[in-house]
């Protein structure tokens, strides 16, 4: 493994990488990127080449052509798809770095991804900046990385529910989780802030109001009106993609769904609201009519984002209106449900078997668990104290790890440190080993009902999303504090150049200069 826990790791050339790779091992000298360089990309590695280039040609200033093979003699950086690297699984990559070459093998265009992602860290941290930077040279130390994730799932969710983001921001959200080679975003799109999708045929809700407020009492403030059209969301879904980024969509459903109940009331529980008390507005279940808006809902949105995953959120649904509403009680007796957790239990399966039928699967917050989970659903577990990741993984059902104890990043640093964020280990130690497959992985939230402004929610996310990047790529084994906040300390430089002010860790070796 690589190790870079103290100062002897740091005067040693070990590189410092985040997340840290399975493998690496350091060699003599450097290889010099220079206006001679070459890009030599195999099959199907051309789109890959590319990106690399358009990453490194703006500070750097090397034209870096890019063609299908290099001169003899001539230095390059070859980038190439490899059968044989099957081993590494589909999104590992090995990296090989020599005086006169740089080698780039994977066998899928994902693992080259990643394998350019630690490449570009190689370099100085000032390669990250979008001008041109005149440094000694950019020199990459010569090193072999053997390198794959340790989790499939590795996500950030940004939250647009409660306060609309604009659309260049949630794509510079995407390049910096490209760069920590993170493959989820999460898509909060609705809450009780806003409903900011655009949905055929139902034009009212985007409109400003609609917008909800969270906090008791107080009349709607600081929620950004906005939208986002059918066209912006599948620009979203194709600038993920092209980093390999999946995009899953949540649509809130039962509960946090108040702007769309204020633009249209049919769908809400015929009974006496109190006006102010936004959070307890839930869809009336019991209402045909509702299932016929979820369904149209839900179509476009599979329409929009081609995920495997559909989120529908499914917490903190109060059910106060059920229980005096005439159409869900009259619903519950009909299908014979015990009680009203039965009754969201018997809407989350229907709308989960909506979903399988069109080839989706249904995941929503552990509240789903609660009244008998849908038999294919999988779980976000974010409440450490109900033990849902263990209870839902132990019952067959895939699980993504979201604690609000370690990976809620609306929470400040005080609350949640950068140390607490390193520390999760996303598989309980209570879960039976046969069990640990269906943990997925893990994510960190990132709410927005403090309206935060955009330079705050970079604020908020980095440097603890480096942390989560290695919590969920690199090994268990290699899992190393003191050796972290030394390479955080050289990452940080890097983040600076992206244009993110990230102080040094408390305690931390000081970093080596930039060569």
């Amino acid at each position: 493994m690589l190790k870079t826990a103290n100062r002897h790791a740091a005067a040693s050339g070990l590189p410092a990488l985040i997340p840290e790779p399975v493998s690496a091992v350091c060699g003599d000298g450097c290889f010099t990127l220079s206006a001679a360089t070459v890009v030599a990309a195999g099959d199907g590695a051309r789109p890959t080449a590319e990106q690399l280039a358009e990453l490194l040609r703006p500070a750097t200033g090397c034209p870096l052509p890019i063609a299908a093979s290099a001169s003899p003699g001539q230095p390059q950086i070859a980038l190439a798809l490899d059968s044989t690297a099957a081993g590494l699984g589909p999104e590992g990559y090995r990296l090989e770095v020599t005086p006169k070459r740089v080698a780039l093998a994977a066998p899928t265009p994902a693992g080259l991804f990643y394998g350019v992602q630690t490449l570009r860290q190689l370099l100085p941290p000032d390669v990250f900046a979008a001008h041109r930077v005149e440094p000694a040279a950019w020199r990459i130390p010569c090193v072999a990385i053997t390198d794959y994730p340790r989790f499939a799932w590795r996500g950030l969710m940004l939250d647009t529910g409660h306060d609309f983001q604009h659309l260049p921001f949630i794509l510079r959200f995407i390049d910096l989780m490209a760069l920590h080679k993170f493959n989820t975003l999460h898509w909060h799109i609705t809450d009780l802030g806003t409903f900011p999708l655009e949905i055929n045929g139902y034009p009212r809700l985007q409109d400003p109001a609609t917008l909800g407020t969270r906090t008791r009492g107080e009349p709607p403030r600081g929620v950004k009106p906005g939208r986002y059209t059918q066209d912006e969301a599948r620009e979203v879904v194709r600038y993920a993609a092209a980093r390999h980024i999946t995009v899953v969509p949540e649509i809130d459903m039962p509960g946090h769904s108040t702007p769309a109940l204020i633009a249209y009331p049919q769908f809400d529980c015929p009974v006496p609201h109190k006006t102010w008390d936004f959070e307890h507005w839930e869809y009336c279940v019991g209402n045909e009519a509702t299932y016929g808006f979820l369904e149209d809902v839900l179509s476009q949105a599979a329409n929009l984002f081609p995920s495997r995953f559909i989120h529908i959120g499914g917490d903190e649904c109060p059910k106060d209106h059920w229980r005096k509403c005439p159409l869900c009680q009259a619903k519950m007796k009909a299908e014979n449900l015990r009680d009203e957790d039965e009754l969201q239990s018997y809407f989350v399966r229907r709308i989960e078997r909506f979903l399988n039928a069109r080839g989706r699967r249904l995941i929503g917050w552990d509240e789903i668990l609660e009244g008998g989970i849908a038999p294919n659903a999988a779980v976000m577990a974010w409440r450490a104290d109900k033990h849902a990741a263990t209870l839902a993984a132990a019952a067959g059902h895939d699980v993504v790890v979201a604690l609000t104890s370690h990976l809620y990043f609306d929470y400040p640093e005080t609350t949640t440190p950068l140390d607490k964020v390193y520390s999760l280990e996303p598989v309980p130690e209570d879960l039976p080993r046969e069990h640990a497959r269906h943990i997925l992985g893990a994510q960190a939230q990132m709410w927005t009902d403090n309206h935060p402004t955009e330079k705050e929610i970079e604020r908020l996310v980095y440097p603890r999303a480096c942390a989560v990047s290695e919590v969920v790529w690199s090994p268990a084994a290699a899992r190393d504090w003191p050796g972290f906040t030394w390479r955080l300390d050289v990452h940080r430089q890097r983040l600076a150049a992206l244009g993110i002010v990230v102080e040094p860790v408390a305690g931390s070796a000081p970093a080596p200069a930039a060569t």
